[in-house]
Order: C-alpha cells, then sequence, then structure tokens
C-alpha cells in the first residue's frame, strides 16, 4: 500500500506532470481524449501552477508526484475529477486521494452541487466510484461520451 497525501503543486513535479499529460493511456478520457504534444502539456502545467484547482497527489514519504484530485469549475459546475501516472494504476491511490480529497471539500463546497462524469468505457474510474460508495444518479454524455453522472457521499 502506498501512502498518499494532498498538496499543492511543486514546480519540481514539472517533468512527472508532463510525462502523465503526454501518457495517451492516461489522457484517454480527459480533455482533448489524446495525450497532449509537448507545448500544449507545458503551458496546461504553467496554468495549474499559476491558478490552482485540484489537489497534487503526493507519495506521503517521498512527495514524489502521483496525480491530481480534487475539484475544477467548469463552465459554472463544480467538476470533481481524478487522474494519476499510469505507473501507479491499480494501487488503490485514486480512491485514497478521493477520500481524502472529499474530506479537506466537504467544508469549503457542497458536494450535492459538484458532479462526478464517468464514461462507461472508463471501467477503473468505475471501480473507484464504487469502491468509495458514490451512487450514480443518471445516464448522460459529456464531450461527446456517453457514460453516468455519480453524486459524491462521504
Amino acid at each position: 500500500m502506498i501512502p498518499v497525501k494532498l498538496r499543492n503543486l511543486h514546480y519540481q513535479d514539472k517533468e512527472s506532470v508532463l510525462a502523465m499529460l503526454r501518457d495517451p493511456q492516461v489522457m484517454k478520457f480527459l480533455g482533448p481524449r489524446r495525450a497532449l504534444t509537448e507545448d500544449e502539456a507545458s503551458s496546461w502545467f504553467e496554468t495549474a501552477l499559476a491558478t490552482p484547482s485540484r489537489f497534487a497527489i503526493a507519495e506521503a514519504n517521498t512527495d514524489e508526484f502521483i496525480g491530481f484530485c480534487g475539484i475544477k469549475q467548469i463552465d459554472g459546475v463544480f467538476d470533481f475529477g481524478y487522474f494519476i501516472r499510469s505507473e501507479f494504476w491499480g494501487k488503490g491511490i485514486a480512491a485514497k486521494a478521493c477520500k481524502l480529497a472529499v474530506e479537506k471539500l466537504s467544508d469549503e463546497i457542497d458536494l450535492e452541487t459538484a458532479q462526478v462524469f464517468i464514461a462507461d468505457e472508463n471501467v477503473a474510474s468505475k471501480r473507484v466510484a464504487e469502491k468509495l460508495g458514490w451512487q450514480a444518479t443518471n445516464s448522460g454524455s459529456k464531450d461527446g461520451e456517453h457514460g453516468r453522472y455519480y453524486r459524491i457521499t462521504m
């Protein structure tokens, strides 16, 4: 079990973040649904560093960057999301990070107003939501993908 913590994004994370954003496996269900170019990834990182929205997930003992988790406001809607470097998949990290983020955010945001959209094909994310006890509320589509919206529960 890898112990994780949430923290702010650091400039030292740049190399790991860029590698993650350029990984087609990670980006399959994110943004443009493709790996970002070097320039796109660099621009994305600079924006995330200047205007943080989601928490950085880090290994608790070494502080190594693992991914992102939390809420970002998109078109006036609180969108809860998470994504981690593919080499850390399958280790229970996303569920642990989501639990930490929900605990931190529950005092600041009415989580009832947050949406979590998971594409039908994103089996791993559905497992995370089920592990956390989140309930699928309705089917829908987002960015041209069909999936389900989930309600965050603590």
